[in-house]
């Protein structure tokens, strides 16, 4: 969605044409790429000055590709369990499609999976279970619930940029549940739960006439235990409906990414075993928002931290970064001036903490006190004009570097298009976990910092490193950024401002959008 993958991707398929796909209800004319800096990169139509080409597909949602989804995963779901089978997607009278996708595998009976009625059309009535599949919103035949006991139905659920198919199973009173993909089995009977599996075990069970089973002895109920995960940091799941409220606050109050994405997680992990129709539709509308956000298509730009929250982030990675360490050395103890100071500074640095922040901060509020006079405050590190550094050790599994330095990589190269530089407390602002690294794991991250775009100028090119674009708060050459080109080979001279701002410039040249 960014200008500068759009050009990797322009340079990775240049010989390669798109056009208005007609499984989607599209007219099958050619499209185009369009490229801006100031919103989300997308695909077009072409110009068409006669007015010859009109596109019926009015649904822009994830939801009208549905059909496709369920296509692809169903036939893969079946490959793995040793089936061929052939999926087709019938075309309606009007010219709609995705009605219906219908399956035939190989030594099995066909499968109809049933999405939506068409226009004037009832609903079937009177299919075998095990052959039809109902949309969420598709109304069963209550004859096959009370002969079958059962009917099967299939959903899409958001999964990041991704839909996920689920499987429900709907028994004769109403209650449906659901189940992920791999929980299910493809039998001769269809599609089979674990939920389909109890009620024909129910249905199948013969007990003799007259015979009385042997009263059991009552066991002793134990108090139910809330589960916890290490991603809740030991803290209980939240109430359902407290979750669910508090996402659908979230979303109506317009709240940043952060802030829809933690309750999001929250909600997907709540519902994993199911969730209601009204549930589903809160998801797929706080997906739609956290999408929206991330894109930034429609919506305000964000604002930035003022200076004064700034140096109140850096202050909370400081303590804490210094703590950790107090800890690993067998001090897990704080004085009471060290925890106001974490209070104050988490206090109003509170719009910028993430959620492992936070967590941290409520644990070392509560963490034993010291009585005897404490170090002074952590201050940072005294670094050489143009110190060494050794070769790198093996990256730990506490991070994954990989990750954080293409994210690392995508501030930068968007900073270097606009023709800005970084601060390096921006930066670790908007890279999530880099500012709670400890600065030699920053430092490993920062080394594999690496552009993806070609530079776009005929002439000959001298060495810069994005990581250049890294400044201090006052806008000049960030220390670290001499560490990083000693590094690869760069040797700054010892008044190096002027060269670095000639790095500054030849990156910004190079990304300047045509």
């Amino acid at each position: 969605m960014e200008a500068i993958e759009l050009d990797d991707f322009r340079a990775r398929h240049a010989s390669q044409t798109y056009w208005c796909g007609v499984w989607l209800g599209g007219c099958g004319h050619q499209l185009f790429t369009k490229l801006y800096t100031d919103r989300a990169c997308h695909f077009a139509h072409g110009p068409d000055p006669e007015h010859t080409s009109t596109c019926a597909r009015k649904a822009a949602g994830v939801s009208s590709a549905d059909h496709l989804y369920i296509k692809h995963g169903l036939l893969a779901w079946m490959a793995e369990q040793d089936v061929t089978a052939r999926a087709t997607i019938p075309r309606e009278a009007d010219g709609s499609i995705g009605r219906e996708v219908l399956f035939t595998p190989a030594g099995h009976t066909s499968l109809r999976v049933l999405l939506s009625k068409s226009t004037g059309s009832p609903a079937p009535e009177g299919e075998d279970s095990a052959q039809l599949v109902l949309g969420p919103d598709m109304a069963s035949d209550p004859d096959v619930l009370l002969r079958h006991g059962y009917v099967n139905r299939i959903q899409l659920i958001p999964d990041g940029t991704r839909r996920r198919i689920k499987v429900g199973t709907e028994r004769h009173g109403g209650s449906t549940e659901w189940f992920d993909l791999h929980e299910v089995e493809f039998t001769d009977a269809g599609l089979t739960t674990p939920a389909v599996k109890e009620v024909r075990r129910l249905r199948t069970t013969r007990r003799p006439i007259g015979v009385q089973a042997p009263k059991t002895t009552p066991q002793q109920t134990r108090p139910t235990v809330r589960p916890t995960s290490e991603e809740t940091h030991g803290i209980p799941l939240p109430d359902r409906a407290a979750v669910m409220a508090a996402l659908e606050q979230a979303v109506s109050d317009g709240r940043n990414r952060m802030e829809i994405r933690r309750w999001l997680n929250q909600a997907e992990e709540v519902t994993h075993g199911g969730a209601t129709a009204e549930e589903n539709g809160l998801i797929r509308a706080a997906a739609d928002a956290l999408l929206r956000l991330e894109r930034a298509v429609g919506v305000p730009t964000p604002r930035e931290p003022t200076f004064q929250e700034r140096k109140a982030l850096q202050k909370v990675q400081r303590l804490l970064g210094s703590f950790a360490e107090q800890k690993r050395r067998g001090f897990p103890m704080v004085t009471p001036h060290q925890r106001r100071q974490l209070a104050q500074a988490a206090e109003q640095a509170s719009a910028w903490l993430t959620d492992v922040q936070r967590s941290r901060v409520e644990a070392w509020q509560t963490a034993p006190t010291e009585s005897a006079p404490a170090p002074r405050d952590p201050q940072p590190p005294v670094r050489a004009p143009a110190r060494r550094i050794p070769p790198a050790a093996p990256h730990s599994a506490r991070f994954d570097a990989a990750g954080l330095a293409d994210a690392v990589r995508d501030v930068l190269e968007h900073a270097a298009r606009v023709g800005k530089t970084v601060a390096f407390a921006d930066l670790c602002a908007q890279v999530k976990d880099l500012g709670e690294l400890p600065e030699s794991d920053q430092v490993q991250v920062l080394r594999r910092v690496k552009p993806t775009a070609r530079p776009r100028s005929p002439k000959p090119q001298s060495p810069a490193l994005l990581t250049a674009l890294i400044s201090t708060e006052a806008g000049t050459m960030h220390p670290i950024y001499r560490q990083l080109a000693n590094h690869a080979g760069h040797h700054l001279p010892q008044q190096a401002s002027s060269t670095w701002t000639d790095t500054v410039k030849t990156l910004h040249d190079r990304y300047r959008t045509p």
